[in-house]
Parts: structure tokens; sequence; C-alpha cells
């Protein structure tokens, strides 16, 4: 159910205006000066994708104000459909004075999903039968990157499971496993713990007593040994 359009306390208005591009905020100021206009805009990327947009347009009723021309939105492709390169995946209308400084909160939140989304249905279809772990964590600037990416991988998992593939199954951080329908994050060891026990076996043997319950994934590539390494643990 979609949201109900609510006046934009200033507190809203305030979190906008230090977040969207300056020249945004300047543009809004001459608009307001030489009268504002009812506009469309149309939301593309510059190569193929995989629509993931409703933390986009969720983002738009949050802080487009209740009491200024009514907003629409008009969707051009369902959520996990693919979108060609340079086409409108979606577009929005209402006052352009209110709707300038969303336009950078409106593309933060179209980009990473919609690539990931794309990157995600790649990855299960090219290797159907793997299950993979979303641990983009480490390599995100923090929650929102986190869950906007998180977000897209488990669309693009959707639409690839449709397809037969196993695709993402977890996420590492409990934050955004809810994408995934887990509770909680999984994982099992960082190089690091290897370094800690000594050994690549000692290392599983501690987390086994420490996690009986957990089902096992060993790394074996801290010492350079894959083979020999890898062989001990499974002996």
């Amino acid at each position: 159910m979609q949201k109900p359009l609510e006046i934009v306390p200033a507190k809203k208005a305030d979190f906008v205006r230090s977040r969207t591009d300056k020249y945004f905020t300047k543009s809004r100021q001459i608009v307001e000066r030489f009268g504002d206009r009812t506009v469309t805009y149309g939301v593309f990327m510059r190569r193929r994708v995989v629509c993931a947009i409703n933390p986009a347009i969720e983002a738009l009723r949050e802080y487009y104000p209740a009491d200024a021309v009514p907003l629409a939105v008009t969707r051009n492709y369902e959520e996990g459909a693919f979108v060609p390169d340079q086409k409108a995946i979606f577009t929005y209308c209402g006052s352009y004075a209110n709707l300038l400084e969303l336009e950078t909160l409106v593309l933060q939140r179209v980009g990473t999903a919609c690539v990931s989304a794309f990157n995600a249905y790649k990855m299960a279809m090219n290797l159907p039968t793997t299950a993979f772990v979303d641990m983009h964590a480490r390599h995100a600037t923090g929650d929102d990157m986190s869950q906007l990416a998180a977000y897209g991988a488990a669309v693009g998992t959707r639409m690839a499971k449709l397809a037969g593939a196993v695709g993402f199954v977890g996420s590492s951080q409990d934050l955004t496993a809810p994408y995934y329908g887990q509770a909680a994050g999984v994982g099992t060891m960082p190089h690091n713990l290897i370094g800690y026990a000594g050994s690549t076996l000692r290392a599983a043997q501690m987390y086994v007593e420490a996690h009986p319950r957990d089902n096992l994934t060993v790394l074996v590539d801290y010492f350079g040994r894959e083979f020999t390494d890898a062989l001990e643990v499974c002996r």
C-alpha cells in the first residue's frame, strides 16, 4: 500500500536541502522568484539494468509536500523487468519548485539498486546451481548503500529464481538479511581468524566447537596452500 502524502515538516526539508546538489537549491530559488510550473521528469540509465526503483519512489513520496501540486508517478517497467539503456524507467510529475531538490535523493536510490539487481541476476544465471551470500557490506559507504545494493540484489535474485537459478540466499549483515527472507546474517570465518588459529584446520575445528549447528565454509587460501589445506580439512 502506498504511503499517504504529508506536508513536509522543516526537519525533513532541512534533511533534503543539506543533501541535494547545490545548483538544485539555487534553481528552486529562481523558480520561486519567477513562477512555479508543473513539470514531468523521466529517469533513465545509460546502461541496461533491471528495474529496482521502489526505494526511489518511496523517497519521492516521503519528501514531496502534500500541499503542492499533486505528485503523479508512472512506472514504465515493473520491479524486476529488464530496462534498455536510455529508456525512461519511470516518470514523475509535480511542482517544479518542490521537485528540484529531490532529484539528488531520487537518483541516489535508482543507480545502485538497479545496477545491483542486474549484476545479481547475471551472476545467478551464469552459475545457476550456486547459492550466493551477499557480502558487499564491507565495500559499501554505509547503511544507505548497503540497503540499496541488497534490495537490488534481492530483486535480481527473484527474477533469476523464476528461471530456475538459486541466486542469493542470504546476507552477511543482520541489517539486510530480511531482503533475502532471513532473520539474521550468515557467514563463517574471515581470513584473520585462520591467522589467529595458526592453521586452516585448527580454524575450522575452533569454528565447529563454537558454532556446532552452523554450516561450515572454510577459506583455504590463507597460507597459499589451497590443495593441501583443503584436503587436510576434508579429512
